[in-house]
């Protein structure tokens, strides 16, 4: 990479010689310049590079993380831990931060909160993804000089080339056992809320104030009426006294989106605790998380209707802990088993294509179309 560089800049020297010879007034060389410097803002200096002499590993498959957002380090740790020997993968599967080691890597994962302003070089049969866990309306897109870069991308759409999810559902080999009269009984109050974003896109505000109407839900967060310490993704204090004290758990999205729940549903199943979810969206939310475990506010007409089926429910022990049960026969698998598994996605679709980049280069700048306009 450095070879062709000093290559380039050999060039522009001659070329800048050149032109001072045959043009004294120094007209064509300010255009020269000028034209130099456009396209190294552009971004369009180079293409592809042939694999010819660039070194690589055949007993491996390399993944390197370009410019890995901060929050996922931990995650790259625990693979190089407990993941690089993926199943029904032929070769060991390794995760690279270190964004020299480019030319020898097999998959280059960008991701858009990270992404550079120019993209780097890249090997002719190297394939690029892009990795974005927001819905459309969130997303920082790449430019136009990135968009037909990408081959791939990484979403927690199912749809995606490499699906990387929030939480991923898994039945228990045993039920959690619990007295559930008892969990009942403790329950002192009846729907909470915590969000820090507003206003939002699915109105979850408007919505939760309609149903403040009808029901108690008290609300948390820089959006809400009260505070509950330190807001973080993972487990704390907060969402346990919530699961203790509430019947129900708002666990309402910014946006209504495809496949798109967070980890505001599925704490609660990773977690194991006894509270109701009540989520807003999306319509196929059934395809991934167990039926009579949680409700769909989108499964009624209005504020009012839900309010009554949540009144209906919480007002009687046994409905109430129908649902309980249902939900302890789940868990959802946490980020770092969720990162360990996209990532030997990965080396599996390495393995069936032999490593070959056979992307269809024409249908790139589709896809990334695609998840922009599709929210």
């Amino acid at each position: 990479m450095r070879v062709l560089y000093k290559a380039y800049l050999v060039c522009v020297i001659i070329g800048m010689f050149g032109v001072i010879y045959f043009d004294p007034s120094g007209n064509v060389i300010s255009s020269y310049l000028h034209l130099i410097i456009n396209r190294f803002k552009t971004c369009e200096i180079h293409s592809p590079l042939s694999d010819e002499y660039v070194y690589t590993d055949n007993n491996t498959w390399r993944i390197l993380w370009y410019d890995i957002p901060v929050y996922l380090k931990k995650a790259v740790t625990y693979f190089e831990i407990h993941g690089q020997k993926c199943e029904n993968v032929s070769l060991q599967c390794i995760i690279s931060t270190d964004s020299s080691e480019i030319m020898r890597s097999n998959v280059v994962v960008f991701s858009e909160s990270t992404l550079p302003k120019c993209p780097p070089f890249k090997r002719t049969s190297q394939i690029w993804c892009l990795n974005t866990m927001e819905n459309g309306n969130f997303t920082t897109w790449p430019t136009e000089v990135w968009e037909k870069s990408f081959d791939w991308i990484m979403s927690y759409r199912r749809d995606a080339h490499v699906t990387r999810p929030y939480g991923k559902i898994l039945k228990l080999d045993k039920s959690n056992d619990r007295n559930y009269p008892d969990v009942f009984r403790q329950k002192t109050k009846f729907g909470v809320w915590m969000s820090s974003h507003c206003p939002t896109p699915s109105r979850r505000e408007e919505y939760i104030t309609q149903l403040q109407k009808y029901i108690q839900v008290d609300t948390f967060g820089k959006c809400g009426q009260n505070t509950c310490g330190v807001q973080n993704p993972s487990m704390n204090e907060c969402l346990k006294n919530f699961a203790r004290d509430y019947k129900f758990y708002f666990s309402f999205e910014n946006n209504i989106c495809r496949d798109y729940s967070t980890e505001k549903v599925f704490n609660l199943y990773e977690h194991n605790l006894s509270v109701i979810p009540v989520v807003n969206g999306p319509p196929q939310v059934t395809d991934y998380l167990p039926r009579g475990t949680f409700i769909n506010a989108l499964d009624f007409t209005s504020p009012e209707s839900l309010a009554k089926k949540l009144t209906e429910i919480g007002s009687s022990e046994n409905l109430y802990t129908q649902y309980l049960k249902e939900k302890d026969k789940y868990f959802s698998l946490n980020g770092l088993d969720i990162f360990r598994e996209s990532m030997c996605t990965i080396c599996r679709k390495l393995d069936h294509m032999k490593g070959i980049n056979r992307t269809i280069k024409a249908s790139n700048a589709h896809v990334i179309k695609m998840y922009k306009t599709e929210c």
